[in-house]
């Protein structure tokens, strides 16, 4: 079965759609785009605004990697993303806000929902989801977020969403693809984002900036100067104390662990706190999100 994108007028998540077909065998490289959602979310089950006119993409992706290497799914489609924006000439002001949003002007353009589960063979795959704002823009602020952007307000001259979709679909699988084979050739213990990490921490936002580090229930985890984001995907913050940073680690229970499998859309964090007496290095934090003092 050959892997092709198709486009719907109305679904209630490109994201569900495509885990289920996952499930059923569906090739690395499907692809389900929508005018509408019905029931778009994002990141720990937050309601994502899926209007017309915007673009909603959802990609399985089977990359020829350790499982646990899924991680870095999202930053390598964040920066494929910028490339096929870039490309239309509307990346100028586009960066990335770890750990998977699109920012412009200080608001949010899109973000990247990426969701690791287990086919009916046993095989791993992963759903990545794609929503950007291009001619709509919500109003509803989630707590803790920022307010958003479109590529409208950015470009006088915006593609029509169906040509964006195209060039989006093809600069992930291009970019997953990619990454995998450099990853393949790396150390076995090396970190996900290692074959991008120096272009992705070179389109973060905020590096330098006074951030808060927020657990998925919105408690503070730590707060200091963002550094930069590791190899492992972990933002690194330099806290006041920096005798005794946190080291604040994000472990999802993976579906293809040996164990019974998780909902699709749980993410479990663990916090693990260690001592470095007096070594001055940042704190290490996997936390669900970074806030801007």
């Amino acid at each position: 079965m050959d892997a092709k994108l198709t486009i719907v007028d109305v679904t209630g998540s490109t994201n569900d759609d495509l885990l289920e077909a996952g499930k059923q065998g569906a090739p690395h490289g499907t692809g389900l785009a929508a005018r509408t959602q019905t029931a778009g979310r994002g990141r720990r089950g937050h309601k994502w605004d899926s209007t017309a006119g915007n673009l909603l993409l959802s990609i399985v992706l089977r990359p020829r990697v350790d499982p646990a290497k899924y991680s870095g799914l999202a930053a390598v489609s964040g920066l494929a993303v910028l490339e096929a924006l870039e490309k239309q000439g509307l990346a100028n002001e586009i960066g990335l806000k770890w750990p998977n949003d699109l920012v412009a002007r200080g608001r949010k353009l899109g973000g990247i929902l990426v969701e690791a589960a287990r086919d009916n063979e046993g095989n791993p795959f992963a759903v990545c989801g794609i929503g950007v704002n291009v001619n709509y823009v919500p109003t509803e602020v989630p707590d803790g977020g920022l307010p958003a952007i479109g590529l409208s307000d950015l470009n006088e001259n915006v593609p029509a969403v169906d040509m964006l979709l195209d060039e989006v679909y093809h600069a992930v699988i291009d970019a997953v693809d990619a990454w995998a084979e450099r990853l393949n050739a790396m150390e076995e213990n090396t970190g996900s984002l290692a074959p991008v990490h120096g272009e992705y921490v070179a389109h973060l936002n905020w590096i330098g900036k006074h951030v808060i580090a927020r657990s998925p229930a919105g408690d503070e985890q730590a707060r200091g100067i963002f550094k930069t984001v590791d190899t492992f995907g972990r933002a690194c913050i330099e806290t006041e104390d920096a005798c005794d940073p946190s080291i604040l680690r994000r472990r999802r229970c993976a579906p293809w662990a040996n164990r019974a499998p998780q909902p699709p859309t749980q993410q479990h964090y663990q916090a693990v706190k260690t001592h470095h007496a007096k070594q001055k290095s940042p704190a290490t934090v996997m936390a669900a999100g970074l806030c801007k003092l």
